[in-house]
Parts: C-alpha cells; sequence; structure tokens
C-alpha cells in the first residue's frame, strides 16, 4: 500500500455498499495479494497508488485497453475526427453551465474514463473542482494514473460505483451509453453517487446520423460507429430513458450531419 495516501480522504471517498459503510486503507491489499486468491480485503491497491475494485476473474475480461486504445484517444486531440472534438467540446461547455451554480470546490466524476483524456481536458479547464476517474480497464488506469497524476483514478464497474452517497456534483458520461446492455442500471448507480440536484452529463452517437438514415431509406441496416457498442440510439430514445428514470433533460447538441460525422 501507498505511504502517501490520506486516509480521511480515502475513507470519504470510498464505499462499500454490500456492508453500507465507507471504506478506508485497512480495507485493501496489495493487486499482487488480491490476484493471488480469497481474501478480507475489499478492493485491491495497484502498485501505482490507484484502488482495484474489480475482482480478480473479472480484471482480464475487462481490460480492453491491453493492446493499446480502441478509441484512439491516446493519439491526441489534433487527431480526433469531429465527433469526438465535438464531443469533448460540448462536455467543457456544458459542464462550464451546470458548475455556475456550484460554490466552493465542485465535484466530478467521469465515467469510463479511458485513459483519461478528456478527464485530463476537464481538470484543465476546471482547475478548483476535485476530479475523479474511474474506467473498466486497469491497462487503461495504469496509463492515465501515468499521465495525469493531479487525478483520482480507480478501477471498477460503472454498475457498481465505489463511491459514497451524495459524493458528486455532476458526472460525466462519455463512451459509455452504447457500451452497456442496461443504460438505466447505469444511470441508477450514478444517481446514488451524485448529490441532490446534482447533474449528468451523457454524450451518445445517434443512431439515425446521416449515413445511416441513408441506409435505412435503402432497407439496409444501420452501422454502428464501433464494433465495441451494444447498440445505439436515437436521441427521442435517451430523453425517454432519462424521463423513465425520473430525471429531468435537455438537449445540447443534435447529431453531425454530412460527411463531418465521420460516418
Amino acid at each position: 500500500m501507498q505511504p502517501d495516501k490520506n486516509p480521511s480522504k480515502f475513507s470519504k471517498q470510498y464505499y462499500d455498499f454490500e456492508n453500507h459503510r465507507p471504506l478506508t486503507i485497512e480495507d485493501g491489499c496489495p493487486l499482487d495479494q488480491w490476484l493471488d486468491g480469497p481474501n478480507d480485503a475489499r478492493f485491491a491497491f495497484h502498485p501505482n497508488g490507484f484502488p482495484v475494485f474489480l475482482k480478480p476473474a473479472e480484471l482480464d475480461p475487462s481490460d480492453e485497453y491491453r493492446d493499446g486504445d480502441p478509441y484512439s484517444a491516446s493519439e491526441g486531440l489534433e487527431k480526433w475526427p469531429a465527433f469526438q472534438n465535438r464531443r469533448l467540446q460540448t462536455t467543457l461547455r456544458v459542464l462550464g453551465d451546470a458548475l455556475s451554480s456550484i460554490s466552493n470546490n465542485p465535484s466530478i466524476l467521469d465515467v469510463a474514463c479511458g485513459e483519461g483524456v478528456i478527464t485530463a481536458e476537464i481538470k484543465k479547464r476546471f482547475s478548483n473542482a476535485d476530479v475523479c476517474g474511474i474506467d473498466y480497464s486497469i491497462s487503461a488506469i495504469e496509463a492515465a494514473a501515468r499521465q495525469h497524476g493531479d487525478i483520482e483514478f480507480s478501477v471498477g464497474d460503472a454498475y457498481r460505483l465505489p463511491y459514497a452517497p451524495d459524493s458528486f456534483d455532476v458526472a460525466v458520461l462519455n463512451n459509455i451509453w452504447e457500451h452497456v446492455p442496461d443504460p438505466l442500471r447505469l444511470l441508477e448507480g450514478v444517481k446514488r453517487v451524485l448529490k441532490p440536484g446534482g447533474y449528468v452529463i451523457i454524450s451518445t452517437p445517434s443512431r439515425y446520423r446521416f449515413r445511416n438514415m441513408v441506409r435505412v431509406c435503402l432497407g439496409l441496416p444501420v452501422v454502428f460507429m464501433s464494433k465495441l457498442h451494444v447498440t445505439e440510439y436515437t436521441v427521442g430514445q435517451v430523453l425517454e430513458q432519462l424521463r423513465f428514470a425520473g430525471m429531468d433533460a435537455k438537449v445540447f447538441d443534435e447529431p453531425l450531419r454530412g460527411p463531418a460525422a465521420g460516418c
């Protein structure tokens, strides 16, 4: 375990929902011990200092960044396609609107943060905020923690977010809504860790963007942006999901049309 960890900060931030209590450093064990087999620890500390909340059997199947970044975010913002850059700029703009009503030090959670490229841009733009990132891939978080030491990263399941209730003012969901079989279950977990009146910012590719509209008119099946997507939704479907979950929803950016959409 890492001696520079702050126990008071850790116990406030991380939470054991199975036992309904805050987690402390003493609840963790080194990663090699975690991987060796069953023990009484509730999580593991990676040698680089970040906590790992996935069970040993979950780590390898969930490590989609093992062979590199499948989303090309690590290539740099200047090489991103139009969709990715528009996603980033819209996220920052909407975050600014949300945080304008929050005084002191706001707290932001980036769910499915990957290697932390967007997370780092959020921290750069809102330097007074406490920013955390979580991802299912241990290789992604290894890269994120190595490159962005001012952000607290962890490895965990977005369905089982290991944070205390009422921890965050804003949760950012970029590049995950289309990746999970049950986005409403995901949203339920996110709402649990949000403060009352907190915000959720969702970015997800529209199912009926220009190319797919043409394919539908021709009687052809739609094409997903990535083979890693479980499905893709229309704007209206996402609004229906949010309203079913009891949340007020607003569209801040319409889908890109035509060749600029990159699809």
